[in-house]
């Protein structure tokens, strides 16, 4: 050996320490490592969330509203999800997710190690983040415990609870959970969701190429957008068919057939939600009981809405509301900033639908028209198609570059390049409709506004109005009760009352302040006389009149004076249309009913609701006899337009002071519907825009359409009840003499016995006689004083 080399390593043995030293400083150092590789792990693990709670854990699920036949029309949601059980997907599917996802995720344990090392490798040698390694159950634990920020901590809690929930549960269970939770873009979550959303089938029914598409969707579902980035979604779909060939999960074959069948997408139909109002309602009614769940549970909830009635109801109301409007003239104002979205929203390239309604511009005003610009699209208006608005020369009305709302009639023709327009206008005027099975208190129809989107506010629910002329049928049917026939006579002449506690003095009125003298009940009805209901109200009593109308369902605060004969107290029509409805029935008042059972996403029933058995709150015989007057009503009344529909129908109309409000309430013995019109801010929406004008056409058309498939039926006849012949002047028996004869129904013991031998309109012996109880003249100073107030209101 070299002296020198072993002299050298002689004095270095003095710098290395003896071996007990070596395994001190080793035992230190793993002591160290150990210690922090445990408080490293308690501090992953100390938040570290129960696994366990999958046992229980339901995804966010779509909660859906069903109509009354079981079609489901809405729904409310945070993630658009359906849960589907592991048979019901497609093996293919399941395959390609595995194959581009996760290749080895049959063989580990919740981590790749293989790929951990593979993906740390060519990270180096790219020099940047190129591959990943995270696992199925890795995704699905980010996605159901971790947020998604990208630290060492929750990559380390990942991992450890990717572990965990391997162990736990089968790597079937963790494939059906994680098809189910993910998101596959477009909002849809879960394969289902995907599936209807992308080729609007249920997931069964994919094909090889379209489960190949959706399976590559979570990566990046936003880049994937088959809408915006159709090569790319492509190419990523004959990736995952190359990854499931190499996996050999096709064969040769059936990777090329695939490869050249190209997905067809069939983008799931977003029907626009036929009821909002309805919807809204339930989703209020329903929050306070169920809180944040009712979003995010999957609930099934089966209302009794009757989808034809709806869109009939809505179609009545918006071209009633629609015709109101226009017959108060043009507005002359721009209407772009108040117009919703949807009238708005004009792309270049897209058609114009015919039927609807779009915001353009003013390019030439001429004499016998106006050309209108909207975006790429050009269009006419012709003179006659701006009639409406009372324009003479649309050069002298309008200015180029103004905003204005055009209506499409038709599309270009013939090679054409204009569309046909008409002008139109937002309105300002409201409305809303409400309809109701009298027989079971179901609601089967409801729109509470002219438009959802720019007014949430239900005016059928809600709102409370005065109901006008439409109030009296309770003051009629209580004076039924009191003794009082249809062919009772009361005097129809100026009266005039004084104030409690002030000099000031109240005249009722009729509404066009006309007074025919001697009047029967029926003829007063049916002519809405305001003076005789007054009269009427004060012979039996305001307090016996509320009394049935609280029956009957009226809630509100009703005032306790005489002005509650002219309806002079708000109520909703909600209550209104309720309360008519047990006029329908035969006097027998069923509650309304909207929800007939709550389901959770696994079908268990968590509430029910039936019908109620009814409460009679009139007298069927009576009942029948106020339904005959109010039957009058529209075959000879205010609400003469409703006779058109052909069948036994009753209702009655009402209007408040200065057209303010406009009501129309009636049924058949099938259905009754209530119907308002106004505007928000009580003002008044036209000059003799009474309630047979402006709502009786609205209830006309919807009941014309709603009764169609239902079969004719009169109101039925209770035992009790005898038909004759009357004088209809005097309500006497009708004799040789009598000019006008007419049938009356009075109940069998009322039937007048004396035969009519007078036709003096100012007999006061008559009247006095004839009255029950023998009360005297009807004009005479209340029996008990009334508070009148500001009451002095029209009404027809």
């Amino acid at each position: 050996m070299n002296t020198g080399f072993t002299a050298k390593l002689e004095s270095l043995k003095k710098y290395i320490p003896e071996k007990k030293y070596i395994f001190i400083f080793l035992g230190i150092t793993a002591l160290i490592c150990l210690i922090a590789g445990v408080s490293f792990y308690m501090i992953i693990t100390k938040d570290l969330p129960d696994i366990s709670k999958i046992d229980s854990y339901r995804p966010i699920q779509t909660t859906k509203i069903y109509s009354i036949d079981d079609v489901p029309f809405a729904d409310f949601a945070v993630e658009k999800r359906t849960l589907v059980t592991f048979d019901q997907i497609p093996e293919y599917l399941k395959k390609a997710v595995v194959a581009v996802e996760d290749a080895r995720f049959y063989h580990h344990k919740g981590l790749d190690w293989q790929g951990i090392t593979r993906a740390f490798w060519e990270n180096i040698r790219a020099h940047k983040l190129a591959q990943g390694a995270s696992t199925i159950t890795q995704q699905l634990t980010r996605a159901l415990f971790l947020h998604p920020k990208k630290t060492l901590h929750r990559k380390a809690q990942e991992m450890i609870l990717a572990m965990q929930i391997d162990k736990r549960y089968s790597k079937d269970e963790i494939l059906c959970l994680y098809l189910n939770q993910m998101y596959f873009g477009l909002g849809a979550y879960g394969v289902e969701a995907a599936a209807r959303t992308y080729f609007n089938k249920p997931v069964a029914e994919l094909s090889l190429g379209e489960c190949a598409l959706i399976a590559g969707l979570p990566q990046a579902p936003s880049l994937y957008n088959p809408y915006r980035r159709p090569e790319l979604v492509e190419q990523r779909r004959r990736h995952v068919l190359k990854r499931m060939l190499d996996e050999r999960y096709l064969t040769e074959e059936q990777y090329s057939r695939a490869v050249e069948i190209t997905p067809v997408f069939r983008p799931m139909e977003t029907k626009s939600n036929p009821a909002p109002y309805f919807t809204e309602y339930i989703r209020i009614m329903l929050e306070d009981k169920y809180g944040s769940s009712l979003y995010r549970d999957g609930y099934q909830i089966y209302t009794t809405l009757d989808l034809n009635q709806q869109k009939a109801a809505t179609a009545a109301l918006l071209q009633g509301v629609e015709e109101l409007d226009k017959r108060q003239g043009w507005r002359k104002v721009s209407q772009k900033e108040m117009l919703p979205a949807e009238y708005t929203n004009i792309k270049a390239g897209v058609p114009l639908e015919t039927g609807k309604k779009y915001v353009g511009e003013i390019q030439e005003a001429k004499a016998d028209g106006m050309r209108i610009q909207l975006a790429d699209k050009s269009g006419w208006i012709a003179q006659q198609d701006m009639i409406w608005a009372n324009v003479k020369n649309p050069a002298d009305s309008f200015k180029p570059g103004t905003p204005v709302l055009v209506k499409v009639l038709q599309s270009p023709v013939n090679g054409a390049a204009d569309y046909k327009f008409a002008l139109d206008q937002y309105p300002k005027v409201q409305g809303a409709l409400l309809a109701i099975d009298p027989k079971t208190g179901c609601i089967q129809a409801l729109v509470g506004g002219y438009d959802f989107n720019l007014s949430k506010f239900n005016r059928a629910m809600q709102a409370k109005r005065q109901p006008g002329s439409a109030f009296k049928p309770f003051i009629y049917a209580a004076a039924l009760q009191n003794g009082f026939t249809p062919a009772s006579v009361l005097l129809d002449a100026p009266v005039i009352y004084q104030n409690v506690g002030s000099a000031k003095e109240w005249k009722p009125t009729n509404y066009q302040e006309e007074f025919v003298g001697y009047t029967t009940l029926r003829d007063a009805l049916e002519n809405s006389r305001n003076v005789i209901t007054v009269k009427l109200l004060q012979s039996i009593g305001v307090k016996t009149a509320i009394q049935l109308a609280r029956k009957m369902g009226i809630e509100s605060k009703l005032s306790n004076n005489l002005s509650l004969a002219l309806g002079s107290s708000g109520v909703t029509l909600m209550e209104m249309t309720s309360a008519y409805a047990a006029f329908a029935n035969g006097g027998v008042r069923v509650p309304p009913m909207i929800i007939r059972c709550i389901k959770d996403n696994a079908g268990n029933i968590l509430e029910e609701n039936k019908p109620q058995n009814g409460q009679s709150v009139l007298d069927e015989r009576i009942n029948y006899l106020i339904t005959k007057l109010m039957q009058g009503v529209i075959e000879k009344g205010t609400g003469w337009r409703a006779k058109s529909i052909g069948r036994p129908l009753a209702g009655k109309t009402g209007t408040t002071n200065n057209c303010i409000d406009a009501w129309f309430v009636g049924f058949s013995p099938q259905l009754a519907a209530g119907v308002w019109t106004g505007l928000d801010d009580a003002k008044s929406i036209g000059r003799y825009e009474t309630g047979g004008r402006a709502a009786n056409p609205i209830w006309t058309k919807f009941m014309q359409s709603a009764l169609k498939t239902l079969p004719v039926k009169d109101f039925p006849m209770p035992a009790g009840i005898v038909e004759v012949s009357i004088d209809a002047k005097t309500g006497m028996l009708a004799s040789a003499e009598c000019e006008r004869v007419i049938r009356e129904y009075f109940l069998a013991e009322s039937v007048p016995t004396e035969p009519c031998n007078q036709h003096q309109t100012d007999n006061q012996n008559f009247l006095q006689n004839y009255l029950p109880g023998g009360t005297g003249p009807a004009d005479e100073s209340p029996a008990e004083p009334a508070n009148q107030g500001d009451s002095n209101l029209l009404f027809d």
